[in-house]
């Protein structure tokens, strides 16, 4: 009877083969660069081997705006002890390009709004694996502005021309 128990905890055990990091779920400040731009560094580190889901979450102070993102994995060794699978801000995939001891990712500038959404997904090697990265956000000016602006110019243009004619 005790065998019996004893194989049965061991085919339990056994039977739980792929195992799952764990999942970051953060909130990560945005730094002011300049007035209507912001930055902010985020990572993680995995200490279980596994598959893992992270997301991270920004919340820039403005309305319609730019983003931009990268994401960077190094190993130690040149080992690849950590692969990016996927990467997405707001369903905008990231292009990664693996290669072994060294993965980056990267996002080209896109239309954003509202809160934002890091989600990377990847499998982890060996634990102690990482990786980082990037976030730029600029506000896009308002139709307001570049009316501003435009009429600001025909206004200088207005003069150029008057004094040029007396």
């Amino acid at each position: 009877m005790k065998l019996r128990s004893l194989l049965l905890a061991a085919m339990l055990a056994a039977s739980t083969g792929t195992a799952l990091a764990e999942d970051l779920t953060q909130n990560v400040a945005l730094s002011t660069v300049s007035a209507g731009s912001y930055t902010a560094h985020y990572g993680a580190t995995h200490n279980v081997a596994g598959l893992f889901t992270d997301t991270f979450t920004f919340n820039p102070a403005v309305g319609p705006s730019m983003a931009n993102a990268v994401i960077q994995s190094i190993s130690l060794f040149g080992n690849n002890d950590l692969n990016l699978t996927s990467a997405s801000l707001n369903g905008h995939a990231l292009t990664l390009i693996p290669s072994g001891g060294y993965e980056f990712g990267l996002l080209s500038p896109v239309a954003v709004s509202g809160t934002l959404t890091l989600t990377v997904m990847g499998n982890v090697l060996t634990p102690s694996a990482s990786y980082s990265g990037d976030i730029n956000v600029a506000a896009v000016p308002e139709p307001e502005t570049y009316g501003m602006l435009l009429a600001g110019l025909g206004i200088v243009g207005f003069l150029a021309r008057r004094r040029n004619a007396s």
